[in-house]
């Protein structure tokens, strides 16, 4: 399982600890040695510092999971990223993805690069010209006393 944009390693090593072995990218190189801190304990579970797009050209692993949450695939241009990410996959492999509903926060560029927001019908288009299938989309509501939900995409590998 690789997950771009893993941030502190919360959400992967969630998933390793339910029998999964994973692979954490975040560009941020202050990320790497928060998650090893925090999970290098897990077997199974490893951090690398690295642009998205520079380690999927750069590496000869596939994957069976490809995740990005509130990650890479939100701020990477998706016609860049997604032949990279198809490119990475075990055969019948699952990409899932989220980041904010479309419209939910005024446009702006973000720390890590101009955010691409895509509307649900956006995202199946996307993906589907990409070589994905399966595609489902979720908009999740907020939680109590929260504004804004998140939008779940996942799609398998064509």
């Amino acid at each position: 399982m690789l997950e771009l944009g893993s941030g502190s390693g919360s959400n992967l090593a969630h998933l390793v600890t339910l029998g999964a072995t994973g692979l954490g990218v975040d560009l941020a190189p202050t990320r790497e040695p928060v998650a090893r801190e925090r999970w290098g304990h897990l077997p199974g579970l490893e951090f690398r510092t690295a642009e998205a797009t520079a380690f999927l050209k750069g590496t000869g692993e596939t994957f069976d999971v490809v995740l990005s949450i509130f990650g890479a695939v939100w701020f990477v241009d998706p016609d860049t990223l997604l032949p990279l990410i198809r490119s990475r996959m075990a055969p019948g492999g699952i990409l899932a993805f989220s980041h904010l509903p479309p419209g939910s926060e005024e446009p702006k560029p973000a720390k890590a690069g101009l955010r691409h927001d895509r509307t649900p019908d956006e995202w199946e288009r996307t993906l589907m010209c990409h070589g994905f299938s399966d595609v489902g989309v979720s908009l999740i509501d907020p939680p109590v006393g929260r504004a804004v939900g998140t939008m779940l995409v996942r799609a398998l590998l064509a």
